[in-house]
């Protein structure tokens, strides 16, 4: 009988590397996680709101409690991972978010009644909690991690490279996928673009995963780039510690650059959920918020390009701090959003972060700590990061509320800024000591 691995073809009968092949379904798998992001959420918020009358305060609320759950579950997700595999993973993950689609398209049938039977609030609080908890748990954290973690064991001197690859098709497929989302909603309605999007991952996506996800090239008999590289004439190849999960956290490094991996998402997701809002205070349009977002993909196309043949170069803490700064520009940016040259500068520097934040996210855990438990390591990043996701809408709703703007949301995230740029001078590589 066949090993699973090698059903319904064997990866290391095809005339080249299968690595490529896993690097394309990988960024696939990324990309379909796209309606459980903030990204693909955002352009369902509003015709969400004006459709069943709800409070953006209580969504928001929503969101946080949902997203706060779901990241609790991340490390026991990133174990299991360590344990089964990348693709039952993304297969389970791409059902789970295919059905919780479904569920969304017919939440005004449930609100209604519930609506009844409790404070609205509540209701919203109670039903939106749920949806949004399996939402965020399927598509930003347990598909994302997956996909992701997969494409580091099959790729080891070619990772930045890969890692490239992923940051800028990430990159390029989020920055569309508001617009995507909007022009489908404008055609399907909101309930209607849900229905298809979760019907297309069951029906269509998740089988394709299943057959064309692989764990790692050595259970198909292959080796990482597909073969290994000559050494030197008496040298041998370093050796690279496999830090356990607790090992990981005990050191400075791991905690430099989680923190700034959250505080780059809570401004994501605040952005990503308020942008219309954001840009309507500013004296622009919503349509200017959302078309700002395909130009900082550019940029974040470049710097993924750019920066994934030079995270092979260099110690990926200079990338950490140059990812602080570009953060630190663009949050003043938005705090004093005008239209005209502001404009631009904030998609420069906020689409240079997101090139930076894509790079750090995937190749740092399997090049500073090894590959053997990285589903659990990258497992306690991506909970760290969804728990601070999920507080991003929130504290940005209470900015708005009592602080009349968002100025007060960007000043406090610049400040914590300025202090993780001067605690990543010591985020040095764990594997040198």
């Amino acid at each position: 009988m066949k090993p699973f691995e090698k059903i319904p073809f064997n990866p290391a009968r095809w005339p080249f590397f299968y690595g490529w092949i896993v690097l394309f379904w990988g960024v696939v798998g990324v990309l379909l996680s796209v309606p459980g992001q903030t990204t693909g959420v955002s352009a369902f918020i509003e015709p969400l709101l004006h459709a069943l009358g709800i409070e953006r305060v209580d969504l928001a609320d929503a969101y946080l409690i949902g997203t706060f759950t779901s990241s609790l579950l991340l490390t026991p997700a990133g174990k299991l991972f360590d344990r089964i595999g990348a693709r039952w993973m993304g297969f389970i993950a791409c059902v789970s978010l295919g059905l919780v689609l479904l569920l969304l398209s017919q939440c005004a049938v449930a609100f209604d009644p519930l609506s009844k039977l409790l404070p609205r609030r509540y209701a919203v609080l109670l039903l939106f909690g749920l949806l949004i908890f399996l939402l965020r748990l399927s598509g930003q954290g347990i598909l994302t991690m997956a996909s992701r973690n997969m494409i580091m064991k099959w790729f080891d001197r070619k990772r930045g490279v890969t890692s490239g690859i992923v940051g800028a098709a990430t990159a390029v497929g989020f920055s569309i996928a508001p617009s995507g989302f909007n022009g489908l909603i404008g055609k399907q309605g909101w309930s209607g673009a849900w229905l298809i999007l979760g019907l297309l991952l069951i029906g269509l996506f998740a089988p394709l995963l299943l057959i064309f996800f692989r764990d790692n090239p050595e259970a198909s008999g292959l080796i990482p780039d597909g073969k290994s590289l000559p050494l030197k004439a008496g040298s041998k190849p370093p050796p690279q510690k496999e830090f356990t999960l607790a090992e990981a956290r005990r050191t400075w490094t791991f905690w430099a650059f989680t923190l700034t991996i959250c505080v780059q998402a809570l401004v994501m997701t605040a952005v990503g959920f308020h942008i219309e809002s954001i840009f309507q205070r500013a004296g622009m349009s919503s349509a200017q918020g959302f078309g700002m977002l395909p130009w900082a993909a550019v940029i974040a196309v470049i710097i993924n390009i750019v920066g994934g043949w030079l995270s092979g170069r260099i110690e990926l803490r200079w990338m950490l701090m140059l990812m602080l700064l570009t953060m630190t520009l663009y949050l003043i940016g938005f705090i004093r959003l005008r239209p005209g040259s502001t404009y631009w500068f904030i998609a420069a520097t906020y689409g240079a972060s997101n090139g930076l934040f894509g790079i750090l996210m995937t190749l740092t855990w399997p090049r500073y700590y090894g590959r053997k438990h990285l589903g659990a390591i990258s497992g306690l990043c991506m909970t760290c990061m969804v728990l601070s996701s999920a507080a991003g809408p929130a504290i940005f709703s209470r900015s708005l509320e009592h602080a009349n703007g968002y100025g007060a949301g960007f000043s406090l995230c610049l400040f914590t800024t300025l202090i993780l740029l001067i605690f990543s001078l010591r985020a040095r590589n764990p594997q040198r000591s």
